[in-house]
């Protein structure tokens, strides 16, 4: 028999049970999805993580310096605007910082009244972040030094307050106070479940005054160069552990570690997910072994007649054993079309890139071939070996 002729055959034969046939393969149809969906979306987070950070100018040599010894932290923070800005002074490493300070008021301009995140930052922040000014202008230095009472809006406080027109010089109020738009943001959507449009920045130190405080929530750290990290980190820990802290009252994150993070949330996943999948390959594979036994017992006398007429063993086997491995191949497209679908689907849904792992593909459809490779031989092997004069006699 020429492999076409083992194909069709097998095809044939399996359509002819289509129930029986595709309930054969739904373990292997399951394994084959959970594999695909899993590996996709573990390596789309990661994706999206690090476009993300890429997307506010946060790269590989951006530190981030928290307050408190975890997220979210537990005590008060005890970081000052000061340390900040002794950090560029003590450490020639760092290329630049900004200082965060972040609340949220009511911001009204007219009648029209919203409620929105307040974020204090320096002059700097747009020359470091990639979150540009599209019209007026941003906050300057002497809006820092003088707390001026200057403000810039996102496009959806914006589109709240001031549609129709622009909102360039025109006087809001926050909290009651009286601030001046100078500038509009960019368009920027969300950035980490953070609404990047829904904001109005003001100077850092006029942000401590609206919000009565003299401590910051974190503070962007950028080294020269990425290798100098580590330096960076160890003196920013001897520098204020010198000051007015201890060194579990702050902490830090850097873009790699918060994808070594994601990696570990979802290796678990995977190993959980994984065991799951080869389980169903495991179910799918006796399935195959079980209904190939069965049906190499239904065509016993196929089995003597074809023999008596000439057929060898090699022919024998090839037959049983093709129409396993279409089984396991069949589950196994089954299983990539059902992955592929459910883990766009999810992504779709989820704002995540949509990104379907290529090694996940090749790995599953090949654990479908070896499902189907390992269940068809000993089938195989049992029809090959049928005495023909056995099988004629054989009633069903």
């Amino acid at each position: 028999m020429t492999g076409s002729d083992i194909l069709a055959s097998a095809v044939d034969s399996l359509a002819a049970n289509k129930v029986r046939s595709g309930l054969t393969m739904l373990g292997v149809v399951i394994g084959v999805a959970l594999v695909i969906i899993l590996v996709s979306l573990g390596e789309s987070a990661k994706t999206f993580v690090d476009d993300q950070m890429r997307g506010i100018g946060f790269g590989r040599n951006g530190m981030v310096i928290h307050p408190g010894k975890m997220d979210p932290p537990i005590e008060p923070s005890k970081l000052r605007l000061e340390d900040s800005r002794e950090i560029n002074r003590r450490v020639p490493e760092v290329l630049d910082q900004v200082p965060i300070v972040v609340g949220s008021a009511y911001i009204r301009a007219g009648n029209q009244e919203y409620k929105t995140s307040v974020r204090g930052f320096t002059e700097n922040y747009t020359e470091l972040v990639n979150h540009r000014v599209e019209s007026g202008a941003f906050l300057s230095t002497l809006d820092v030094e003088q707390h001026r009472k200057t403000c810039v809006i996102g496009q959806k406080v914006k589109a709240k307050l001031f549609s129709g027109f622009d909102p360039i010089g025109e006087t809001v109020r926050i909290s009651g106070r009286r601030f001046t738009v100078v500038g509009v943001m960019e368009k920027k959507g969300e950035m980490m479940g953070d609404d990047l449009d829904d904001l109005v920045i003001v100077p850092i130190t006029t942000a401590q005054d609206l919000l009565d405080t003299d401590k910051l929530n974190a503070v962007l750290v950028w080294a020269r160069r990425t290798e100098d990290l580590p330096l960076i980190k160890e003196r920013i820990i001897e520098f204020l552990s010198g000051r007015h802290m201890r060194k579990d009252d702050f902490h830090f994150h850097t873009q790699e570690e918060m994808i070594s993070i994601l990696g570990t949330i979802t290796g678990t996943l995977t190993a959980f997910v994984s065991g799951v999948a080869a389980v169903s390959l495991l179910v799918g594979c006796i399935g195959i072994v079980n209904i190939m036994l069965v049906s190499v017992m239904e065509r016993t006398r196929e089995i003597g007649i074809r023999k008596a007429v000439g057929a060898r063993h090699r022919d024998i086997f090839l037959q049983f054993f093709g129409e396993s491995m279409v089984l396991g191949l069949m589950g196994g497209l089954s299983g990539l079309v059902s992955g592929v679908a459910l883990a766009a689907l999810v992504m779709t849904r989820t704002g995540l890139p949509v990104h379907i792992s290529g090694w996940a593909v090749s790995l599953a459809l090949a654990c479908s071939l070896g499902v189907g490779l390992l269940a068809g031989v000993y089938p195989a092997m049992r029809a090959a070996r049928a005495n023909p004069i056995q099988a004629l006699r054989f009633e069903n």
